[in-house]
């Protein structure tokens, strides 16, 4: 009669009576969402020594899950499984752990997946790089007493709030309060290591308008953006005329 399969989920990092409860409840959930399978695949006890979680899994879906952890290794798999197979895996990092999956049964063992968790490279930060370029957004803030005056921008959700520019153009750019334009300067950036951009400085060296917007319309762009106290202001518009009322005025 055809046996089900034992698949053993093997972390390094604890043993049974070390590892914290809350912790072992994450990595019994991730791994059952690995898995997949939710009606075939039972919980089949955790084993001494090392934390070894197993796993039940019924006969008939035996292939099916097999097959789901080959795709895994392969990295072939659906990206809702891959986020969980990263999701383990980072886990395993923080806890300065690897793990792996292997099936067990009256042949032996064979590894079917590994988690580099602490030994994968860790992904590095780049820079700082300085690059000449532009940013676009509506002017919201010129101020400052010092010969460098801090300029912000906003564009959707995101804030420029780390520009600079001489007494000159900052005088300039207040005339243009609340009006979408773009700075050209030189940015100093770092490349994160997830991917991403994060601009650490911006020197302003000349700007333009962009779009000579009317009161109402900047009024509707700003109200878009969340948590920035426009939706409360019951006279929008009065209250932009009275901002920019005195061009010569730093805000």
């Amino acid at each position: 009669m055809p046996k089900d399969k034992y698949l053993i989920f093997h972390i390094d990092a604890y043993s049974p009576e070390t590892i914290p409860l809350a912790k072992l409840a994450d990595y019994m959930t991730e791994f059952a969402a690995l898995l997949g399978r939710d009606n075939a695949v039972h919980f089949g006890g955790l084993t001494s020594g090392s934390t070894k979680l197993a796993a039940i899994v019924e006969y008939e879906d035996v292939p099916k899950v097999t097959a789901r952890l080959g795709d895994l290794r392969r990295g072939s798999a659906a990206k809702d499984v891959m986020k969980v197979f990263e999701a383990i895996d980072t886990r395993l990092a923080n806890d300065n752990a690897t793990g792996r999956i292997y099936v067990e049964d009256q042949e032996g063992s064979a590894e079917l997946l590994t988690f580099p968790g602490r030994t994968k490279p860790k992904a590095l930060t780049y820079g700082p790089f300085n690059q000449e370029g532009h940013l676009d957004g509506i002017l919201i803030s010129v101020g400052g007493k010092d010969e460098s005056i801090s300029i912000r921008l906003q564009n959707g959700d995101v804030t420029h709030a780390n520009c600079e520019t001489n007494r000159t153009i900052a005088r300039d750019m207040g005339k243009h309060l609340f009006e979408l334009i773009r700075i050209h300067g030189t940015g100093r950036w770092t490349r994160e290591a997830d991917g991403a951009w994060t601009l650490l400085r911006f020197r302003i060296h000349r700007f333009e308008v962009l779009k000579q917007d009317s009161l109402r319309e900047v009024v509707s762009i700003l109200r878009a953006v969340r948590g920035n106290g426009w939706k409360e202001i019951k006279e929008p518009l009065a209250e932009l005329a009275d901002l920019r009322g005195d061009e010569d005025e730093m805000h």
